[in-house]
Parts: structure tokens; C-alpha cells; sequence
């Protein structure tokens, strides 16, 4: 075990405080979606045993995801298995192309706006968490806000929902009548998509994985069982800033912004660490057929190109 990393790692877990369904979800989407998708318990207790935390936080947390859609559970003989539900499938796809792209998505300079005028109390509020859930922000009590204009995408989507015949849907471009215009709009999506505690969440992420990845380019050694608790542990730590607000144009973002740094800093890291993570999995984790099968093609498409060798 290399002692410096163990170090680094153990002061990133100790300023942050780690929930259970959130891990585990971070391991389904980045490892086990791309691996058949399905786990034995007991495999997951072990692959979990490096960030020291107990059988029974995993069971509760498990128990937590099922309940909540995100896995099915299944029996056999004296051993429990988990499988990714397909909903919960579909959403891991989803924030998969938002993690591990090569590229922003160019921005078409179009506004969506959804009214949900027949709406009110649990029922809009409802209705306004699973379109927070995509990306929407909330413009005014019944009026949400995406920077993006996609039809299909939204036709899919309001459907997903149920919330075909009762939403209205309005396209929309941003208008330079002022000087201040571009200044005004940009203060306002920082506030609708809460930007500053996002740039606060990828300076934490840069401070603490910039002497991560001095470790391992200096030829420090780690064990498959270290890199896989690097790897884990990076992309929980990414995907929380990166998924708190939609793929936003760098039009509309604060200067300076700390996003571009930090998904190169976690490209950089994931490409040194995929391969050994891959090898601690292959040695721990099995499904109700026996080992998981490899990593299939979209994981080494990850960042534009991974090599496990």
C-alpha cells in the first residue's frame, strides 16, 4: 500500500462526509453499468471495505436504492444480488455522457421555458423536482428554464413524467437591447443553478487530487485495490459539482471558471488509475453467473479514449 496516497486519500475522506447511497451509486455508475450491470452483495461489501465502512451501511444503503427504483433485488440460495433497474439505467447513460464526454455540446443560443399553469402543491412541486432532476431551473413558482431547446429530448421527457397535457412549452432567445444585458444574464444563472457553490465544490476537488496526481506521475506505486479507491472516489467527488447544473455554454458561466481544470485534472487521474481499478474488480466482484464481464466498448470510449492494458 502506498503510503503517501493512503495519506491524501484519507484527509479527502475525512473532510468529506460520505453518504452510503451516494458510493454506491458512484460504483453502479462508473463501474457496474458498463459490467452487466448486477453484483453480489458480498462482493460489494468487499469492493467497499476500502473506504471503511461496514456491512450494515451497506445493506441499509442498498436497501435505500431498491426502494427508490435504482436496483432489483434477487436470491439465490444463500447469497443476495443486486441489478441496475432499467430506469435507473437509462439515468446512469444519461449522466454518463455529461461525466465522461471529450466535449461540451455546442449551445444552439436558445432557451427552453416549461409553464405548468394547471399545477399546484404537491403536485407542482412534484412535477418541478424531476425537471430539476434534468437540468431545469426554477424561472418563477410555475415556470422552468433550460438552456437548450431540444424538442425531442423535451417531448421525451414531459412524457416520462406524465406531464404531456399539462405543461406548455415556450422556445426563446436572449435579446442584447443593453450594455448590461450579457453581465445581467449571467448573474442570473448563477443564481438559478447555484454556480457558486459549484465553484466552490471544483476548487475542493482541484486542491485535493492535484497532489493525487503529482503521486502517480511520479511513478508511485499502487496496489489494483488503492487505484480502484482513487478512482471511486474521484468521479463521486466530480460527478457531485458537475451534476448540479446542466451542460451551461462558456458564454454563460462566471470568468475563470474551475470546471474545464477540473475535468482535465480528472481525465488525467482516471486514465492512470482505470486499468489497475479494472483488475481489483475483476479479483473481488461477481455476479449471479459468476465474474462480471469486462468493461464494454462506451467505457473505453470514456474522455475521448482509455486503454486497459
Amino acid at each position: 500500500m502506498n503510503q503517501k496516497l493512503g495519506k491524501l486519500l484519507s484527509d479527502i475522506l475525512a473532510a468529506d462526509s460520505v453518504s452510503g447511497t451516494s458510493l454506491i451509486m458512484t460504483v453502479f455508475g462508473d463501474i457496474l453499468a458498463r459490467r452487466g450491470g448486477s453484483i453480489s452483495l458480498s462482493s460489494l461489501i468487499e469492493l467497499l471495505s476500502v473506504f471503511n465502512v461496514s456491512d450494515r451501511f451497506v445493506r441499509t444503503s442498498v436497501f435505500r436504492l431498491v426502494k427508490d427504483g435504482w436496483l432489483t433485488a434477487e436470491r439465490s440460495g444463500r447469497y443476495s444480488f443486486y441489478h441496475v433497474t432499467e430506469e435507473a439505467m437509462d439515468r446512469f447513460t444519461a449522466a454518463e455522457e455529461r461525466i465522461y464526454s471529450a466535449h461540451d455540446a455546442e449551445w444552439n443560443r436558445q432557451w427552453q421555458m416549461i409553464a405548468l399553469p394547471s399545477l399546484s402543491g404537491s403536485e407542482l412541486m412534484e412535477a418541478r423536482k424531476q425537471l430539476e432532476s434534468a437540468g431545469y431551473a426554477i424561472l418563477s413558482t410555475s415556470v422552468m428554464l433550460y438552456p437548450r431547446a431540444d424538442k425531442d429530448a423535451t417531448r421525451q421527457l414531459l412524457s416520462k413524467h406524465a406531464l404531456n397535457d399539462k405543461a406548455l412549452v415556450f422556445e426563446a432567445s436572449s435579446c442584447d437591447l443593453s450594455e448590461g444585458n450579457e453581465a445581467n444574464l449571467k448573474s442570473l444563472v448563477a443564481k438559478l443553478w447555484q454556480l457558486e457553490e459549484v465553484e466552490g465544490r471544483f476548487h475542493t476537488l482541484l486542491s485535493q487530487f492535484r497532489p493525487v496526481l503529482s503521486l502517480l506521475e511520479n511513478g508511485e506505486q499502487l496496489e489494483p485495490a488503492q487505484a480502484f479507491q482513487v478512482r471511486t472516489l474521484l468521479i463521486h467527488i466530480y460527478r457531485r459539482a458537475l451534476l448540479k447544473y446542466p451542460p451551461l455554454p462558456e458564454e454563460l458561466l462566471p470568468g475563470n471558471w474551475p470546471g474545464k481544470a477540473a475535468r482535465t485534472l480528472t481525465h488525467n487521474i482516471y486514465n492512470l488509475v482505470a486499468y489497475p481499478a479494472e483488475q481489483h474488480v475483476d479479483a473481488v466482484a461477481r455476479a449471479a453467473d459468476g465474474p462480471l464481464p469486462k468493461a464494454d466498448k462506451q467505457f473505453c470510449e470514456r474522455f475521448g479514449g482509455i486503454t486497459l492494458n
